[in-house]
């Protein structure tokens, strides 16, 4: 008898002993997502992150990961995926997919753009001022220069830039050699994205003046109507010389190699994840006009766009989600 209550107990240790190890191993599975350090990012990863752990149960560390470290950390397998990949800034992009180092998934959105702007309802005013080689228009670069003076140079108008240090700001700069703007406009560089905002936002309180550099998806271009001035169709020939209009970037979703054998359930889910520049806009400026965090951001996008995200996931997994919103 007390051999049998020995046998007995060792058989109900065993088994707490396995399910705690089953337990264990459920808690602490995550898959790794690699987080590059701009805005529109860190939205969408905390998007997918919510609907990854309350959809499928699988925990997701998000880890800082710069285009320069993203890339051989999806190749290594040390990041499992991404889901803003900028496929046209990366040498090796292409040719990594094609050897098989990491695989795309899908296209977050490739409906981008950069150049120069202007407010609306300053093209409100201006309807002939439709592209920037308008700027030197003949019959209206004088009332241009007047309308942009530039305080450190009446002489001139001023066209607002990024950092000396951005390829933009370097492309931007032989643009205004080959049109001939610089003869009537100054390019004044701004140290940082947040002082060039400053003069937009400043600008725009007041609905006075103003022209210059800016891209999207940005929380102010989801704040502020923006006008951007069309230029030559992007040829890559013509965009070395300074000619020519900024080419939109395919920006994809990516995995490592062999994740979809893992997680071919989260697979499926990545490769339905599509948005656009219109929707990241929105909710980059949800985030800076409520003071939001990134994860409040996410609850907001998936309430906003329960339309959107309910096509990327079976009945089931938005079931889950959708009860934890609720």
């Amino acid at each position: 008898m007390k051999t049998r209550k020995i046998f007995n107990l060792l058989i109900v240790v065993l088994l707490f002993s396995a399910l705690f190890s089953m337990s264990a191993c459920k808690q602490t599975e995550k898959i790794v997502m690699g987080e590059g350090d701009w805005d529109s990012v860190i939205i969408h990863d905390q998007v997918a992150k919510y609907i990854i752990e309350k959809g499928y149960d699988v925990e997701v560390e998000i880890v800082a990961a710069d285009t320069a470290m993203l890339i051989p950390a999806l190749r290594n397998g040390d990041v499992d995926f991404s889901l803003e990949v900028w496929a046209e800034n990366i040498v090796t992009y292409y040719d990594d997919v094609a050897a098989g180092y990491y695989d795309e998934l899908a296209v977050n959105f490739d409906d981008n753009a950069q150049g120069i702007y202007i407010p609306q309802y300053l093209k409100d005013e201006l309807p002939q001022l439709v592209t920037v080689r308008d700027l030197i228009d003949p019959d209206y670069v004088d009332s241009y220069i007047e309308m942009f003076r530039d305080p450190e140079d009446t002489s001139k108008g001023v066209i607002y830039g990024g950092p000396e240090s951005w390829a933009a700001t370097a492309f931007l700069n032989l643009k205004m050699e080959e049109y001939g703007l610089d003869q009537y406009f100054n390019f004044k560089t701004i140290d940082s994205t947040a002082a060039l905002n400053t003069t937009l936002a400043a600008a725009y309180r007041d609905e006075n003046p103003w022209i210059g550099y800016n891209w999207e998806p940005t929380w102010i271009m989801g704040i502020y109507d923006m006008y951007l001035l069309e230029d030559d169709e992007y040829s890559e020939e013509n965009f070395n010389a300074g000619i020519g209009a900024f080419p939109s970037v395919r920006v994809t979703v990516a995995a490592t190699a062999g994740f979809d054998a893992r997680y071919p359930e989260i697979t499926e889910f990545l490769s339905n994840y599509e948005t656009s520049t219109a929707i990241t806009n929105a909710a980059l400026a949800y985030m800076q006009e409520n003071e939001a965090t990134a994860e409040d951001t996410a609850i907001w996008f998936l309430d906003e766009y329960d339309s959107l995200w309910s096509t990327w996931v079976p009945s089931d997994v938005y079931d889950k989600v959708k009860a934890t919103l609720n």
